[in-house]
């Protein structure tokens, strides 16, 4: 097993043409190489990739997507191999965002150790654990848009992938004497399509956050207001709208307009807030508080859907088959089944091997462990129709 103590493999900066040609060389020589990446949504507006960590063989190369140089062909030539990654739903994410990545097959160490039961499945926990080395993580938190980044941070951003080789090659191990290899190979085929599904975003309704739902309709034009100010002033400065103002001092402005034409009680706002924010702020509350009532939003009324309950005896069966078997396995019980997994296959009355199977929606190692256990029928229960 490769016994790592600190980072000490060289570093290669990516910024040029010249050094891409260099990594997409290197990349030509191995099928496997191990990827990080840094992204700055803690301190901009439009979250981006700002640092793409590599190792490959013996050398990290930190390729930098803000500068001139063209991915394509390093994206393409990644998308081919098997990419290890710690917890890479994120990462993945960013990469299919920011140019439509998708990765031929890839190997998350945070899913490995979940299927073997580790009490503690982060990187820094798994580093400690495996080779008694503590990360340090006062980086994390770091602006990585910064140009030129500090050796500092260029340590700090090649430490994660030195360690992946040596976890990469403990938890395949123990994945094979386990005979839970297949189900983390699946586990993360399932990953990699989900990180290709992007929500849809109801811009209509973004500004309805949380504590929205309790206000009335001149209240919600208020907090409508604030929040397209807050907003717009976030874009400007290219910041994260929170750094702008924190969304419960949007809702507490909101909450102080009457129901009716009463004037309003201002709150008070943060002292360390910019003068020309806070008049910017107080004018737009001002504007809204004269909105004619034709104009103020409307609670959204939603469909009441009354939600079918299942038997409580067939669900309670259900979880404690899912608990036992995870018991035994060491493993967290929700890996096998989500509480709305349990609840859709109660549902179906778990007498029907199809009904189940298609309300499960599992991946087939969740399946080999459950169906068959769960088809049983609770102790001192009447058969199920």
């Amino acid at each position: 097993m490769i016994q790592p103590s600190q980072p000490s493999f060289p570093i290669d900066y990516v910024d040029s043409a010249a050094d891409m040609a260099k990594l997409l060389k290197a990349m030509d020589g191995t099928d496997t190489v191990f990827l990080d990446l840094e992204a700055d949504s803690m301190h901009h507006y439009y979250a981006k990739i700002c640092l793409i960590q590599i190792l490959v063989g013996d050398r990290c190369y930190l390729v930098d997507p803000l500068s001139e140089i063209t991915l394509d062909g390093f994206l393409k030539k990644l998308a081919g191999k098997v990419l290890v990654l710690h917890g890479a739903d994120y990462d993945l994410r960013m990469l299919y965002q920011a140019s439509g990545f998708r990765p031929h097959k890839v190997y998350d160490t945070m899913l490995a150790a979940q299927l073997l039961g580790k009490p503690a499945f982060g990187l820094a926990a798994l580093v400690q654990a495996y080779f008694g080395v503590t990360l340090k993580k006062d980086q994390q938190k770091a602006d990585w848009s910064l140009r030129p980044l500090p050796p500092l941070m260029l340590q700090y951003g090649a430490q994660d992938t030195f360690f992946l080789p040596g976890l990469y090659e403990s938890l395949t191990r123990e994945l094979e004497e386990k005979h839970r290899l297949e189900w983390h190979e699946e586990t993360c085929a399932e990953l990699v399509k989900a990180t290709a599904n992007s929500k849809v975003v109801d811009l209509e309704n973004t500004w309805r956050i949380d504590g929205s739902s309790k206000l009335y309709p001149r209240q919600l034009a208020a907090l409508q207001a604030l929040w397209k100010f807050r907003d717009q002033t976030a874009k400007d400065l290219d910041l994260p709208s929170y750094k702008v103002l924190p969304s419960d001092i949007l809702v507490r402005f909101a909450l102080a307009v009457p129901q009716t034409g009463a004037p309003a009680q201002v709150p008070s706002l943060p002292s360390r807030l910019n003068v020309k924010i806070k008049t910017g702020f107080l004018e737009s509350f001002e504007a809204a508080l004269e909105l004619p009532e034709m104009e103020w939003p409307q609670p959204l009324r939603l469909p009441r859907k009354i939600a079918p309950s299942p038997s409580s005896t067939v669900l309670n069966h259900l979880k404690a088959v899912r608990d036992k078997i995870a018991d035994d396995l060491k493993m967290d019980p929700s890996l096998l089944a989500t509480k709305s997994t349990l609840t859709a296959v109660a549902l179906t009355g778990a007498s029907s091997r199809p009904k189940m199977m298609a309300a499960a929606k599992w991946m087939k190692w969740q399946e080999s462990l459950l169906l068959d256990a769960w088809l049983a029928q609770p102790e001192n229960a009447p058969p199920q129709a």
